[in-house]
């Protein structure tokens, strides 16, 4: 059950040497996946273009920097940790704030790059770097988890947000986030009823897949210039959303292609299974009319609906990033955390 408040790179390891805790970790071998995808995530690369598709979907872009490099070099980032099962091991990149209360328990936010990128290059970039998330983090005292997709069939690191009820740290995301949950909580106090998954492209797209299955335990999803794949959802879990999206993203295009659907066909489908009303929309023309805000309320245990079409950012069409320029005085990540922190797990479950 789910209410709102009174008003929002790891490349698998088989580890030879792996430590029994994150806190002891030798040094592992990169490898990859032992199984395909467990869902279609077109690989751009196999369309017909420049391969400038794969640039961008990999997240080389002014915003976050060439991501290619597909060896990523996580260990040498601060709050560098691994998941352990058996053989395998998965990484990512934690920020604690400094100002953390060890007796209070803290709202955790999983943080998924995208396709082809690094856990450590995501967290400096989006973390520390112009959007601002680990400030952000900083100001409200929550925990952020930036963790690493493995390298599978399309030669890049990818997220499969299908559940196939492997209990597999490598062959099965969802297991993997759910072991990462587990052992974030053993090292601090984290708030259950305060779970949030956020993502970037690909990473959004994983972010969609918990909200698909794993309903019951994400209060709330965010999407930067990310969509939902094709798949079923648990009907009796409801998690409220927010997508962000540019009409000029020519990775993930607002309109949809071939292989991805429209940005409103996936708002549509948040709506209806979260049982709001198209007509609760309220929309809001902000920087000046470059931002198109829609809300949408008063859904089943309280969920609700924003989506941010951004038509302009830097005096260019809204493009397949993560947003940095503040919308009417307030950042990207800020408006994030504003619509995640105010919902809620009821049972803590």
């Amino acid at each position: 059950m789910r209410n709102t408040s009174a008003t929002l790179v790891t490349i698998l390891c088989l580890a030879t040497g792996c430590g029994d805790s994150a806190s002891t970790v030798a040094t592992t071998t990169p490898a990859t996946a032992t199984s395909g995808p467990l869902s279609t995530v077109h690989d751009p690369n196999s369309q017909e273009n420049d391969g400038s598709d794969e640039k961008r979907e990999s997240g080389e872009n002014e915003e976050l920097g060439d991501k290619s490099d597909f060896e990523c070099k996580n260990s040498d980032a601060d709050g560098y940790r691994t998941v352990v099962q058996g053989s395998t091991a998965r990484e990512y990149v934690l920020h604690v704030p400094e100002s953390l209360d060890p007796q209070e328990a803290a709202p955790l936010v999983i943080n998924f790059h995208g396709f082809g990128d690094c856990a450590a290059i995501f967290a400096a970039t989006v973390g520390d770097g112009g959007a601002g998330m680990n400030s952000v983090a900083d100001q409200h005292d929550f925990i952020v988890a930036y963790p690493q997709a493995v390298v599978r069939g399309k030669g890049g690191t990818e997220w499969d947000p299908g559940d196939n009820g492997v209990d597999s740290i490598g062959d099965n995301d969802v297991f993997f986030v759910e072991q990462l949950i587990a052992e974030i909580d053993a090292a601090y106090n984290v708030d259950r009823s305060r779970l949030y998954a956020t993502g970037f492209s690909n990473g959004g797209m994983m972010a969609y897949g918990l909200a698909c299955t794993r309903g019951e335990v994400f209060a709330a999803v965010g999407v930067m210039s990310g969509t939902k794949l094709d798949g079923t959802c648990n009907a009796d879990e409801h998690t409220s959303i927010i997508h962000f999206h540019g009409i000029g993203d020519d990775v993930l295009p607002y309109d949809g292609n071939d292989y991805y659907q429209a940005v409103p066909a996936v708002i549509d489908f948040w709506l209806d299974h979260n049982d709001i009303a198209v007509d609760s929309r309220v929309s809001s023309e902000l920087n000046g009319g470059a931002v198109i805000r829609d809300a949408y309320s008063g859904g089943y245990e309280g969920t609700s609906v924003e989506l941010y079409t951004v038509l302009r950012e830097h005096d260019e069409p809204g493009g397949h990033v993560w947003f940095t320029d503040d919308v009417d005085g307030t950042s990207p990540s800020q408006l994030l955390w504003d619509f995640l922190s105010s919902h809620t797990v009821a049972d803590g479950s």
